[in-house]
């Protein structure tokens, strides 16, 4: 029988301890990667659809008979369904998350695909170039979002009081405008920048307590296939959301411009 130092096994319990550590580091970027692969083919899914529809509809605005105001109003009336059924479509995968028993992967397609029909009069009236500037910066954004929350080592919970303290103050200066609008008959400019900044944080600082709530997830080995189809739900909405903001911040200052 071979008698092992008290060294040795300190050795060897300091290389089981680190195999250990590197293993968990490896299967928490795994399992983050899932979820920005299903992210990434959302975002695709919606790209494509937008792009599509928008081609179609304007393909048929090129054609000399056919009448261009009917054409956008019905165009207008299949953007207001498809946002109505994204919300019906949303609280599907909500309510189907917290029965637990079915995958969000169909509802997820279709809230996708429903995206992209909303956002496709986008790529008629707005530049392409224009489109793919906003969603170069958003996705610029989270990388940073995703570093700061991945590196981070310490609790980011008390996020929450700053989204609540930035929805409360948004809120403020919302009902604010409202009443001097209704009041004067006009709205001040610095409080509309300020609402403005106030939703942009607001969105910002949500995705980034999601990103690191998404990486507490997955270090603690919870990430099965109904949760990483969940949290790329969630990523893709904050992302979603944070390219609209981005995108009308960028149609002011280029209309302004002009």
């Amino acid at each position: 029988m071979v008698d092992i130092s008290e060294q040795d096994r300190e050795y060897f319990h300091t290389e089981i301890q680190q195999s250990n550590k590197i293993d968990k580091q490896a299967s928490t970027f795994v399992s983050i990667a899932k979820v920005f692969g299903v992210v990434s083919i959302g975002l695709l899914i919606s790209a494509v659809v937008a792009f599509g529809v928008g081609a179609l509809v304007f393909y048929y605005f090129a054609l000399p008979y056919q009448d261009t105001r009917q054409i956008s109003q019905i165009f207008v009336i299949i953007t207001a369904v498809s946002l109505a059924a994204l919300l019906i479509d949303s609280l599907i995968i909500n309510f189907v998350i917290l029965r637990g028993k079915h995958s969000i992967l169909i509802p997820g397609i279709i809230y996708s695909v429903l995206v992209g029909t909303a956002f496709s009069m986008l790529t008629i009236v707005v530049n392409w170039s224009t489109i793919g500037m906003a969603f170069g910066i958003t996705a610029l954004c989270f990388v940073l979002m995703s570093l700061i929350s991945f590196l981070s080592k310490g609790n980011m919970s008390p996020i929450l009081l700053v989204i609540l303290a930035l929805f409360v103050g948004t809120g403020l200066l919302i009902l604010a405008d409202f009443i001097i609008a209704i009041t004067t008959g006009r709205a001040l400019n610095w409080l509309y920048i300020g609402i403005s900044i106030g939703i942009l944080a607001i969105i910002m600082f949500t995705s980034i307590y999601d990103l690191w709530r998404i990486k507490t997830i997955a270090a603690d080995g919870m990430m099965n296939k109904s949760m990483t189809l969940y949290c790329a739900f969630v990523i893709y909405t904050d992302f979603i959301s944070l390219f609209i903001r981005i995108l009308y911040f960028l149609l002011i200052i280029f209309a302004r411009k002009k």
